[in-house]
C-alpha cells in the first residue's frame, strides 16, 4: 500500500487524517514541522506528502515545498497542501494558476472532510503511477 507523509504541527489534525488514511490501508508517517518532514521524506521516500502551510512560521509549508521540489530525489513526489490560509487571509491558491510560485500538486482548505481527503489522495496517487 502507498506510503503517505503528513507534515503538520497540529497533532489533532495529524491523528484525524491518520485514522482516515489508515482505515483505507495506507501506511502513514508523520512529522510536526517542515525540517523534520523534509528529513523523513528523504529517508522514507513516501508516495505522497500532505503538507500544512502555517507551522513555526506563516510560510513554513511553502518553504518546505520548495525544498522538496528542488531535490531531484524528492521532486516527483506529489504534494497536497492543506491549510487554513484562505479562511484567515482571504487569499486562495490554485495549482493551475499559481504553479509558477507554488510547487504543489493540489491545494485544499482545512478542515477537510474524510471523503474529500481520500478523493484527493487517490487522485494524486493515481497521477504518480
Amino acid at each position: 500500500m502507498p506510503k503517505i507523509l503528513l507534515i503538520d504541527d497540529d497533532i489533532d489534525v495529524v491523528e484525524a487524517m491518520k485514522i482516515v488514511l489508515e482505515s483505507k490501508g495506507y501506511q502513514v508517517l508523520a512529522a510536526y514541522d517542515g525540517g523534520s518532514g523534509y528529513k523523513k521524506a528523504e529517508a522514507e521516500l513516501p508516495d505522497l506528502i500532505i503538507l500544512d502551510v502555517v507551522m513555526k512560521t506563516k510560510d513554513e509549508g511553502f518553504q518546505t515545498s520548495y525544498r522538496l521540489k528542488s531535490n531531484p530525489h524528492l521532486s516527483s513526489i506529489p504534494i497536497l497542501m492543506l491549510t487554513s490560509v484562505g479562511k484567515e487571509s482571504g487569499f486562495t491558491f490554485h495549482p493551475e494558476t499559481d504553479e509558477e510560485y507554488l510547487p504543489v500538486d493540489d491545494f485544499v482548505e482545512k478542515p477537510i472532510k474524510p471523503k474529500e481527503l481520500l478523493s484527493k489522495v487517490e487522485k494524486l496517487l493515481g497521477k504518480n503511477r
